[in-house]
């Protein structure tokens, strides 16, 4: 059996998602129209999705579109505000902790000139520093992007008082939050009335892989990157997947089945998971906050004097599979930009390893990694040159 712990990265389809999907990829395999029983068939499930989605956030259906990844979905709330906007160079804030999905769309764009970037800079938990936020929002700041939830280290955002922080400075300026990683660890995603545009990847839900909620709220002036067919959205453009958007419903629809014990579940491997570790293994550093403060889900622990690729590929040895923030597993060879954001610190990123769970997970993987973690990270440091000579004993 395989302990898998990257559910940040992917989950697995459920059965029952993929029993609701085949019928419209074999049998209704139809496109949303007008005057028609396949055409309105098709339609009706989109609009159903649209209204689950919909209550999820606090808005209205028709506020609800689907894209058909998670950057494309980001890129459209992104690119599209500014599109939306005359100003000559708009002013975007972001965090300096986001996820490659928005950080690098925002980096190419401050890049190409096309737009102003200021990256609010975080605290040792991974908490946006409100003080700077306050201070950098202008009467030319049209977006403030950011995740509720850091997908390295779990850090849940204070996204009450972020918001009224922005309307207050600048009661024009759209607020977009990405809470893929909230889907399924908070209680409560009603953020409708605390933004203006919402993304959430369907695909860490045990949903289809790629579609993505977009929440747009009404008469927000949003302008999509790409262009084409607008058969059921002027914002997604494009013949509608409607097998994945028919998936997104029931995924999330069993998301919501008992959540609260799913998320308290979550919760006490998540901290069995620290608090274990920390104790089988001397100088174990956790990345992010403690307790409620942190995503039920996540684990994120350095292990000094050792590279976290190094741990992640012994661990895949033993089927264990985890991520890691080091350099090396990195294709552009550049350590975990969160964990540098925060820390300071390239030892404790290329340390660092992240463990996620889902709603799945069980005490025998959890005790599949407890029973060969001290004796990897043993034999690591007996090698590493930065170790102290009580490690090479």
């Amino acid at each position: 059996m395989r302990a898998y712990f990257d559910h940040c990265r992917s989950t697995y389809v459920d059965k029952d998602v993929l029993d609701a999907m085949t019928p419209w990829w074999t049998e209704k395999y139809w496109a949303p129209a007008s005057f028609t029983y396949t055409g309105t068939t098709a339609a009706e499930a989109i609009e159903k999705s649209q209204m689950a989605y919909a209550k999820l956030f606090g808005g209205k259906p028709d506020e609800v579109h689907f894209a058909q990844s998670h950057s494309l979905a980001n890129n459209i709330a992104v690119q599209g505000a500014i599109n939306g906007k005359s100003l000559e160079t708009p002013h975007i804030i972001t965090s300096a902790i986001e996820h490659g999905s928005t950080m690098d769309m925002v980096k190419q764009l401050e890049k190409s000139g096309k737009v102003k970037v200021t990256y609010i800079p975080v605290d040792k938990n991974g908490f946006v520093d409100l003080d700077v936020l306050r201070k950098s929002v202008t009467n030319d700041t049209v977006l403030v992007t950011m995740g509720a939830v850091n997908y390295m280290v779990g850090t849940i955002q204070p996204v009450e008082q972020i918001s009224k922080i922005i309307k207050e400075a600048n009661p024009d300026t759209l607020i977009h939050y990405d809470v893929t990683w909230g889907l399924g660890r908070l209680p409560n995603l009603s953020f409708a009335p605390l933004a203006d545009l919402l993304t959430a990847s369907i695909e860490r839900i045990h949903g289809p892989k790629g579609i993505t909620a977009l929440w747009v709220k009404k008469g927000v002036p949003i302008k999509g990157p790409i262009y084409g067919s607008q058969a059921y959205s002027r914002i997604v453009p494009g013949t509608p997947d409607v097998p994945s958007i028919v998936g997104a419903a029931k995924a999330l629809e069993l998301m919501q089945d008992n959540l609260p014990s799913k998320i308290e579940n979550m919760r006490r491997l998540r901290d069995r998971l620290i608090n274990e570790t920390m104790n089988l293994v001397p100088e174990t550093l956790l990345n992010g906050p403690e307790g409620d403060l942190r995503s039920p889900s996540n684990v994120c622990l350095t292990f000094k004097y050792v590279e976290g690729e190094s741990v992640e590929m012994y661990l895949d040895m033993e089927d264990i599979t985890v991520d890691t923030g080091s350099a090396c597993a990195n294709p552009f060879l550049e350590a975990n930009h969160v964990i540098l954001a925060m820390y300071g610190d390239y030892e404790r990123a290329h340390g660092a390893i992240r463990m996620t769970l889902t709603w799945t997970t069980t005490d025998e993987e959890v005790d599949k990694f407890l029973d060969v973690i001290p004796g990897i990270v043993s034999k690591l440091r007996k090698i590493s040159p930065l170790a102290p000579k009580v490690y090479k004993e």
